[in-house]
């Protein structure tokens, strides 16, 4: 709160202790003032609780991927919620988000004796909408996945997700989760890459994935949800999808 509020403070205090007239017209503008001033703070402390509630959310989905805890996963997405990764396709409403998830690893959910599935999230952005009410975030992804005596493998990607409040609480409404490379442990990201992952055939999706495109060695680069912060710009070094019309996506 600045020094110039404070001091209205005073003076208002001051004014109802000792003036028996009532306010006025300067104090009651002061007062209208305060009172924007008030207001503006409130929104602004909303909006960092906001953010820090949407980086818990997206580090709570992450951890419990990695012990395949499938429901609570989904439980995570609002009813009408939308899960998308890789090349697997769209899945549409909260049933088929919990089905997407056990699906990954058929017959269990939990962890499970010598089974390495972290799943972290690195470098968030994070842009609330004015209205408070929706979100979107931008994280990376990294991934070390292993049995043991079997195989590992390294992952990396990207997550453009929408998020939804409802009742006062942060859910997942669309989660994208982009495929930038997939390799096995022994060759690394030097010598091997693995295509983009398909659909599985015992699963099929509800729709096909949105953003076609190839992951690692090719050049492709996730579309952003929000404009460079300095210069203004939305375009994507060479994505093919780039046009010169202003972007969508907002700050």
């Amino acid at each position: 709160m600045s020094s110039r509020t404070y001091a209205m403070i005073a003076l208002l205090a001051f004014c109802t202790a000792g003036c028996d007239s009532g306010p006025t017209a300067a104090e009651l503008a002061a007062i209208a003032e305060l009172e924007t001033a008030v207001a503006a703070a409130k929104m602004k402390l909303g909006r960092l609780r906001d953010v820090d509630d949407l980086e818990n959310l997206a580090g709570v989905y992450g951890h419990y991927v990695d012990k395949s805890r499938h429901d609570d996963v989904a439980d995570l997405f609002a009813p009408e919620g939308v899960v998308e990764i890789l090349g697997r396709g769209v899945f549409i409403g909260q049933d088929r988000v919990r089905e997407y998830m056990r699906n990954l690893t058929p017959g269990n959910i939990g962890p499970r004796e010598g089974s390495l599935f972290n799943h972290m999230h690195l470098q968030p952005v994070v842009h609330v909408a004015p209205d408070g009410e929706t979100a979107h975030v931008r994280s990376r992804l990294f991934v070390m996945f292993g049995i043991l005596n079997a195989n590992a493998q390294w992952g990396d990607g990207i997550y453009e997700n929408v998020f939804v409040k409802e009742d006062g609480v942060w859910k997942l409404d669309y989660l994208h989760g982009y495929q930038t490379f997939y390799t096995n442990y022994e060759d690394g990201w030097a010598k091997r890459a693995s295509a983009i992952f398909a659909p599985y055939e015992r699963l099929p999706p509800d729709r096909p994935q949105s953003v076609p495109y190839a992951p690692y060695p090719a050049a492709f680069v996730p579309p952003f949800h929000y404009r460079n912060p300095v210069s203004g710009r939305a375009d994507h070094y060479g994505d093919p999808v780039y046009r010169e019309a202003p972007a969508a996506a907002t700050q």
